[in-house]
């Protein structure tokens, strides 16, 4: 895997300096991933090449290909991030190491609420209506607000198309000691009559739970998931147009977990529905107005056999929460003496969270955020931004954020952004203790807790030649008093250790780190990706790295694909290093994964694979085998 990378760090870094010399137009069968359009980054649309900042886009055939059942599956082989797992089952994203609180995952650019223990576990976001998965990695606070810290994840979902589409799937799947059996299905359609379109898809997922050692707690959690979603869209006329929609999901998961010394079966159930409505119109041939209303809800019910006592000195009851987000957001965006074009906006967010105990906490954010495009001449692209945030607990902050891209040929670009940020502590930092890791680890609160501000640069350079596309990009972030679970003891030993963590702000915390990527079209129809990625964290307290930031992370994929055949096939291999904890590093992991589908018609494809080839046993999860059925009105060939 280590020569791997290094070869792969070569073949960038030579033929990016080759691209700034040479430059040769592309064939229609040769264009990259630079062709498609994001919006994330500036809430235009941008071909991805023009786009500010470090961007990558993960396609609905690339959730296909890696048999992704949840968002949590789709984004562990994205460059510079690190999916998580928190609170026993709970699944979040880390973006160059700022930590899971400072990277915000929306749904077209909507917020949805935070779930149990307040976080928003990505496993319970389904792929049946993702059309693609925008992640921008660097700040964004300017234009998303805190959350935004460390880089946004939006999930772009499917819209009614003009012609019938209809398709499903099923598999199933088993682990190489005949547990942990997993049935899933789903299905979609959708057209457009006249002026009304209409886009339905669902899904479900079983899974039995698994334990190889037969103690607690459950290497796998028993799990069944229920996910509906739709769209409508309504065309007013030319100019005008309407789009509402919802997502619900329906999820219940159990396992035995090791609380206070005991072993406990802990039950959960997560409901959690998203619904809004949107205008947009085109007021004059530049400027366009978006108008929108969302509303996400969630609820949990936890029961834990035998009871746990509770914690002395704890505040509120996860046993039952609920929670809500209201957002209002207007944008308008025209063109300003043809070189700039201009994005005023204004957006009210109010969250509130009800619990067991009675406790209630309501808090509302009014923001104002301005960003100018600037094309100052032909090569050079200038984007400023800056966000009003008034916090109704913290107070109101400034965040700017300037980006700049200079293209020094159609095929090789200078890209660099600066930006700051600023985040509240939330409710469970402040007063709620949480069981991580299966009851491994006990998270306390601190009522004591400061804001956290940050700063951020990147400078990069990025091409294509020829069959080619690669980028490199180097990061620097620090963040003032960061919020961070500071380990102080642990009792028991073995199975029955303990490790307990109080929240508490790090004076500052610096992280830096490099981030190569690259594709490149291989003779015979094959294709090669990988990127690779150095993090250093430091707590310039105690001089200590942060706790399970791995310093190394990469992964490649050698894919095949021949269409006379309909066939496409994989091997990928992802490789997470080593990650500092107090109470002992971890050891570093490399897994294999492989992919094969077979069309069997115009309209009806097999598939199967299995992840983690080797077994290897410190992932967690065992070698798993699946296969199933895809059937697609629009199947790629």
């Amino acid at each position: 895997m280590k020569r791997s990378i290094i070869l792969l760090t070569f073949i960038i870094s030579t033929i990016l300096c080759n691209s700034a010399f040479s430059e040769e137009k592309k064939s229609e069968e040769e264009i990259l991933d630079t062709d498609k359009m994001v919006v994330t980054s500036t809430m235009s649309e941008k071909f991805i090449k023009d786009a500010p900042g470090a961007i990558e886009v993960i396609t609905a055939l690339d959730l296909i290909e890696m048999n992704a059942e949840t968002l949590s599956d789709a984004l562990e082989d994205a460059a510079g991030l690190v999916v998580t797992t928190e609170s026993g089952r709970i699944i979040r994203p880390s973006i160059r190491g700022t930590g899971n609180k400072h990277t915000l995952v929306l749904i077209d650019g909507r917020r949805i609420v935070s779930g149990f223990k307040d976080m928003s576990g990505i496993e319970q976001i389904p792929v049946e209506m993702v059309s693609r998965i925008e992640v921008v990695r660097g700040p964004a606070s300017a234009l998303y607000g805190s959350d935004a810290m460390g880089g946004v994840i939006n999930i772009i979902t499917k819209k009614p198309s003009d012609s019938f589409t209809a398709g499903a799937s099923a598999s199933f799947g088993q682990t190489t000691y005949s547990e942990g059996d997993e049935y899933n299905g789903s299905a979609y359609a959708g057209s457009t009559f006249n002026k009304f379109g209409v886009f339905i898809a669902g899904g479900y997922r079983d899974k039995d739970r698994f334990d190889l050692d037969d103690a607690a707690p459950d290497d796998s959690d028993e799990i069944s998931m229920k996910s509906l979603g739709a769209r409508f869209t309504y065309d007013i006329n030319s100019s005008n147009s309407l789009i509402s929609g919802f997502e619900a999901i329906d999820r219940d998961f159990a396992g035995l977990r090791d609380l206070q010394n005991m072993d406990r079966e802990r039950a959960i159930n997560d409901k959690r529905l998203s619904y809004f409505i949107e205008y947009d119109s085109r007021l004059t041939q530049t400027g366009t107005l978006m108008l929108r209303a969302n509303r996400s809800e969630h609820e949990n019910d936890l029961t834990v056999t035998p009871p746990t006592n509770p914690i002395a000195g704890s505040i509120g009851d996860e046993s039952h929460a609920e929670r809500s987000l209201n957002q209002f957001e207007g944008r308008y965006t025209d063109m300003l003496n043809d070189s700039h074009l201009l994005t005023l906006g204004a957006e009210y967010v109010e969250e509130t969270r009800k619990d067991a105990s009675g406790m209630d906490n309501d808090v509302d954010t009014l923001s104002l955020y301005l960003q100018d495009e600037y094309q100052i001449v032909d090569p050079l692209y200038l984007v400023m931004s800056v966000r009003w945030d008034d916090y109704s607990d913290y107070g109101s902050e400034w965040t700017p954020r300037a980006s700049l891209t200079y293209s020094i040929k159609s095929n090789f670009r200078f890209k660099a952004s600066y930006g700051m940020g600023f985040r509240a502590p939330d409710f469970l930092e402040l007063y709620v203790p949480t069981y991580m890791k299966q009851g491994k680890e006990i998270y306390e609160p601190n009522p004591s807790l400061e804001a956290e501000s940050s700063e951020s640069f990147e400078v990069g350079v990025e091409g294509e030649y020829k069959n080619f596309q690669g980028r490199v990009t180097w990061f620097d972030n620090s963040i003032e008093d960061m919020i961070d679970a500071v380990y102080y003891m642990s009792t028991g030993s073995g199975k029955s250790q303990k490790d307990y963590y109080r929240y508490q702000n790090i004076a500052e915390a610096s992280m830096h780190g490099l981030e190569l990527e690259g594709s490149l079209k291989l003779p015979a129809h094959f294709t090669l990706t990988g990127n690779f990625s150095y993090l250093k964290t430091k707590d310039e307290t105690t001089g200590n790295e942060l706790e399970g930031k791995p310093e190394h992370k990469g992964s490649l994929k050698l894919g095949y694909s021949y269409k006379p055949m309909g066939i496409r096939t994989n091997l990928r291999v992802t490789y997470l290093g080593d990650r500092y904890y107090e109470t002992g590093d971890s050891e570093h992991t490399t897994l294999f994964k492989a992919y094969f589908s077979k069309n069997i018609s115009k309209t009806v494809s097999l598939f199967a694979g299995v992840d983690n080839i080797f077994n290897r046993d410190d992932y967690g999860n065992p070698r798993y085998f699946y296969a199933g059925i895809r059937f697609d009105l629009n199947q790629e060939k």
